[in-house]
């Protein structure tokens, strides 16, 4: 019963052990520069600088998208099935 188990393992130590990744890219590819790395500290003082939504309005929006679905649940239970 324990070669069920291992006999996957065995296979997949057959395997060529790493793909050729360097043949996939194009020539622009090989030959393009390392993107330019950026302060993670600006990025994050903008995010910071997002104004959070009011409990109102997201209040609003959920009453809203609940009375829709009312109207669409009702409508459901009035359609006739064959």
């Amino acid at each position: 019963m324990r070669w069920i188990f291992t006999l996957p393992l065995l296979l997949a130590a057959c395997g060529d052990p790493l793909p050729d990744l360097q043949s996939r890219l194009s020539p622009t590819a090989q030959t393009a520069a390392f993107p330019e790395l950026v302060p993670l500290g600006p990025l994050l003082a903008e995010a910071d600088a997002v104004p959070p939504r009011t409990a109102e309005e997201e209040g609003q929006s959920l009453d809203a998208r609940s009375e829709d679905l009312r109207r669409r649940a009702n409508a459901l239970r009035r359609l006739q099935l064959p």
